[in-house]
């Protein structure tokens, strides 16, 4: 049987904080969720990166009809 994969560690709110990389916007979701009930903000984030999901593959399909 073969051994599982490591999962790789998630980076903590301070490391996100501090990247350089990681969005203005992102890190101010952050700032403001992280003293909400975490289930309630993991379930808004689900939802959040569903309906940007689905509104990012809308806008890159390709137009339909001449």
């Amino acid at each position: 049987m073969p051994l599982a994969e490591p999962v790789a560690a998630l980076p903590s709110m301070d490391d996100l904080l501090e990247d350089p990389a990681v969005s203005y916007p992102l890190k101010a979701v952050l700032l403001v969720w992280w003293g909400r009930d975490p289930v309630d903000a993991a379930r808004d984030a689900e939802l959040l990166a569903s309906v940007m999901g689905e509104r990012a593959d809308a806008m890159t399909r390709p137009p339909h009809g001449p």
